[in-house]
């Protein structure tokens, strides 16, 4: 699982740097991209439930979840 998340996060890095070069970045890549990013983590969440550190993992994957939703789909800064 680590190395699925690590790999979401080269696929979101590769949006964002397309997204901040100004180049087209159509909505199926974005869409294809967190589809991935959010099946990596439910997968993790679902493998790590009967550990005794569950809640932290859970709360661990929200906020990547969340950090590569923010690459993927936040506009280019000004």
């Amino acid at each position: 699982m680590v190395i699925f998340t690590c790999y979401g996060f080269n696929l979101a890095q590769g949006l964002r740097a397309a997204i901040n070069r100004g180049d087209t970045v159509r909505i199926t890549p974005k869409i294809l991209c967190s589809v991935f990013c959010i099946s990596v983590s439910i997968i993790a969440i679902n493998i790590m439930i009967g550990s005794p550190f569950s809640s932290l993992i859970i709360y661990l994957h929200v906020l990547i979840i969340i950090f590569q939703s923010a690459m993927i789909w936040y506009s280019k800064p000004d």
